[in-house]
């Protein structure tokens, strides 16, 4: 497959070269050159990118493709990636200080002065992923990092690029099956902890609360809360799990007051629940607000323990939840990392799960004595 767009790029500069294409000539568009040659759009995309590495066209939005060059720039060193510093391109569903800008910051560490990084959010918005993929490629950048919106589905412009070995990364997700290399960390390990640590506290019911998102990451971290049960020998209660809050989605139009509501019903209706695991901190603080609306307090009467924490270094009125800590700058540094040797070597690909660590806060206390 990787022969694909080589065949397409090989083809059209042989033709810009002989004045099959003359200089200021507008070239087939995407749609034309996937159908002569019987490939992909982004297979033509991945033709164009190395021949605007090579001096010999440029795209002009709305316009086309133009020939600028009949005389092709020094040679590219290290496989196709072009000489010079690499543009890398970013698609991530979306940030903040709980989750993602340190994970940007990591990026840049990585990237330094040896790649330049362009970030685009989808918001959770498939079609916008996949929109944003393409106009990367179109931007000519020489590796992908995504982090997608869905473990059930992978946008079909990433699809595409891994079957030509196109230098991706996924982030924050694993994708079963695809060769395609991954940076994640080990939500599993990381709710086991986390539910053993109420489990040890003497708490007998552990209820665990997440996003209606359908993602790995979200899978693992129930698993995670499933195993420290069967490890402690203690039945699973299935009706302990609410599993369809919405506010926290990226890009979701489901108002937080809505979820807190379904939380207070949640809380109320299963007084045994004296713990609980919730999959991100978000989720965390609807909880407690929804506990003290009825008349609970964090941790006297509710223990919760979640997923990653703002740091606030300079609040020390900030209620800090006990939490798994993902190594937030190390995934943003390993992503780049693995996309610049695949720039090297499309062959790398590999999965890399990091470590979490739970640290404790003030949300966790052993239950109240009856």
């Amino acid at each position: 497959m990787a022969v694909l767009y080589k065949r397409v790029y090989e083809a059209l500069r042989r033709g810009i070269l002989d004045g099959t294409y003359p200089v200021g000539t507008k070239l087939p568009s995407e749609a034309e050159l996937s159908r002569t040659f019987s490939v992909s759009a982004i297979t033509v995309k991945r033709a164009f990118e190395l021949l605007r590495s090579d001096g010999l066209i440029v795209r002009r939005p709305r316009l086309g493709t133009f020939v600028t060059s009949s005389t092709p720039a020094p040679q590219r060193t290290g496989g196709d990636s072009a000489a010079g510093t690499p543009l890398i391109g970013m698609v991530l569903t979306n940030f903040d200080d709980t989750f993602g800008t340190h994970v940007i910051e990591g990026m840049m560490a990585a990237a330094g002065t040896d790649a330049h990084l362009i970030v685009t959010r989808s918001m959770g918005d498939v079609d916008q992923e996949d929109e944003h993929i393409r106009s990367l490629i179109d931007a000519g950048v020489a590796g992908l990092v995504l982090l997608p919106s869905s473990s059930e589905y992978i946008p079909p412009a990433a699809l595409e690029l891994v079957t030509q070995q196109f230098p991706i990364v996924i982030l924050d997700r694993i994708f079963e099956g695809i060769p395609v290399s991954a940076v994640c960390s080990d939500n599993l390990g990381g709710a086991r902890n986390a539910t053993e640590h109420l489990l040890k506290l003497g708490h007998r019911t552990v209820g665990f609360v997440s996003s209606a998102s359908h993602v790995s990451t979200s899978d693992d971290r129930r698993n995670g809360y499933v195993h420290a049960h069967a490890t402690f020998h203690i039945p699973l209660e299935n009706s302990a799990e609410l599993r369809t809050l919405a506010s926290t989605i990226p890009g979701s139009t489901t108002d937080k007051e809505a979820d807190i509501e379904a939380l207070t019903a949640f809380v109320r209706d299963h007084p045994a629940i004296t713990g609980y695991l919730a999959a991100e901190y978000n989720i965390a603080l609807l909880l407690r607000e929804a506990c003290r609306r009825i008349g609970l307090a964090v941790p006297d009467d509710i223990s919760i323990v979640c997923f990653d924490h703002p740091e606030a270094h300079f609040d020390d009125g900030l209620f800090r939840f006990t939490h798994v800590r993902q190594q937030q700058r190390q995934l943003g540094r390993t992503a780049i990392e693995r996309v610049q040797a695949q720039i090297h070597d499309r062959r790398q690909v590999e999965k890399v799960v990091l470590p979490t660590e739970l640290i404790e806060g003030d949300s966790t206390a052993p239950p109240r004595a009856d």
